[in-house]
């Protein structure tokens, strides 16, 4: 079993954007453009997360990861702010940007997860 099989299951908890909308005053118009803009925007988040790696630019992945982690936090994509989560964890160890690309494997995970994170996101909400 891989580390990354938990998150097989459910990748997206809806009970967060539930709760998001309630806050911002019952109004689903904006959970929808929120979900939609996090959506449209993922593969490039993910993308950038590759170009930092390849480029060695340390700085440019932890904003990245940052990105990742915290819109995937608000939107209830818990797969995915786990996996950015461990993936900040793996960029803030290393030595020094030489071994970023060490982490390509942490980002190709995280790619993995994007079509059924955005499948989940957009079907209705149980």
């Amino acid at each position: 079993m891989s580390e990354y099989d938990e998150c097989t299951d459910a990748l997206v908890d809806h009970t967060v954007l539930i709760g998001l909308q309630a806050e911002l005053g019952g109004d689903p118009g904006i959970i929808t453009a929120f979900v939609r803009n996090y959506v449209a925007l993922l593969p490039w988040r993910v993308s950038r997360l590759h170009r930092a790696l390849a480029n060695l630019d340390i700085d440019d992945a932890m904003d990245a990861v940052l990105s990742l982690k915290t819109s995937s936090h608000m939107v209830g994509a818990i797969c995915m702010n786990r996996l950015a989560t461990e993936l900040e964890m793996g960029i803030r160890l290393l030595p020094h940007a030489d071994h970023l690309r060490e982490l390509a494997d942490q980002v190709r995970a995280i790619e993995n997860f994007v079509p059924g994170t955005i499948r989940e996101l957009e079907s209705p909400i149980p």
